[in-house]
């Protein structure tokens, strides 16, 4: 019994080591998930020169080597070299 007892307080310990950064992460998935969070979506050409830039309150859902998003009631589908910055 005690060993059980104790194995069970190392399992607990060990979940709940990264406990803040875990809290952060959720919360920040949370938000993003129910309002947006302010981004920068810039998407790039080939020989890397700037198509378009989006900023805003984003929820971006990526798949694959595209990214989705809202933008003034319409959605925007983007995909090849694209950078979304958090800010």
């Amino acid at each position: 019994m005690k060993r059980f007892l104790i194995m069970g307080l190392f399992i607990c310990a060990a979940l709940f080591s990264g406990c803040t950064e875990r809290q952060r992460q959720d919360y920040s998935h949370w938000k993003s998930d129910l309002v947006g969070l302010k981004r920068t979506i810039t998407l790039y050409a080939a020989d890397g020169k700037q198509i378009k830039s989006w900023s805003g309150r984003y929820k971006v859902e990526v798949e694959g080597g595209s990214a989705r998003f809202i933008h003034d009631g319409k959605a925007i589908i983007i995909a090849g070299t694209f950078i979304i910055e958090e800010e």
